[in-house]
């Protein structure tokens, strides 16, 4: 029994070291002050247009700087709200340490396409299909130029620039997308200064694959520069104009 009650004794007293700790760590006491702000971004081997000092721009236009202040007097709720309301950011986490440090996670969004519309207009389209104003770190990225629209690009085009990121070939590949009056699609590649031909934007991976096999299929035998045009905008067809 004694053993037992011992036993009982040390597991209550556990429980409640846990609870104080835990309620330690989730609530500053009116005395602790903030010893300094630690920035992370997730994601930081994807392309992004934003980084710290962006984001230590951002703030300090609202005065923000927090070390030495009592922790608990930290808006955490307008440094969130002001972050979010940049363009290249998709989520932002505020959250303090048990030493006082205030940290700030940051999800940026990342770029797929660079669009440079025929009528002037230039922006970035992010890998959900979020229209990003032109401005932030420069990114090498598929350029798209033409007839292409902020909706076009955030819809249409999303599947081929997905298409593009994901394929190491492609993604090495494709310099330029070009839309004409049409909506149609070519892609002139990094290297070989060629037209391919898409036509309309479906069908896509079928389309790709297709070239990429003639690329490597064909073109070594008969020569790199023989063609200028790559059509494969027909089902199950490649056919090249010199």
């Amino acid at each position: 029994m004694i053993k037992t009650l011992l036993k009982s004794l040390l597991l209550l007293a556990t429980l409640g070291y846990l609870v104080f700790a835990l309620i330690k760590v989730s609530r500053p006491t009116q005395e602790m002050v903030c010893t300094g702000v630690e920035y992370t971004f997730t994601d930081s081997g994807q392309i992004s247009l934003i980084d710290q000092p962006m984001v230590e721009q951002l703030l300090a236009k609202n005065e923000f700087s927090p070390k030495g202040e009592i922790l608990a007097d930290v808006d955490m709720g307008s440094i969130t709200e002001r972050l979010s309301a940049s363009p290249y950011i998709d989520t932002v986490t505020c959250y303090h340490t048990a030493s006082g440090k205030l940290c700030i996670r940051v999800t940026p969004r990342h770029p797929l396409l660079h669009a440079f519309a025929q009528d002037g207009d230039e922006f970035y389209v992010s890998t959900q299909g979020f229209v990003m104003p032109a401005g932030g770190i420069a990114a090498d990225l598929p350029i798209v130029t033409g007839h292409v629209t902020r909706k076009m690009a955030g819809t249409r085009l999303l599947t081929l620039g997905r298409l593009l990121q994901d394929d190491e070939y492609w993604r090495d590949q494709a310099q330029q997308i070009v839309i004409d009056e049409k909506g149609w699609v070519e892609i002139i590649p990094r290297y070989s200064g060629q037209r391919i031909l898409l036509g309309e934007p479906k069908d896509l991976e079928e389309k790709l694959a297709r070239v990429r096999l003639f690329y490597e299929k064909a073109m070594p035998k008969v020569g790199w520069n023989k063609y200028r045009i790559i059509n494969a905008i027909y089902k199950d067809q490649v056919i090249c104009t010199k």
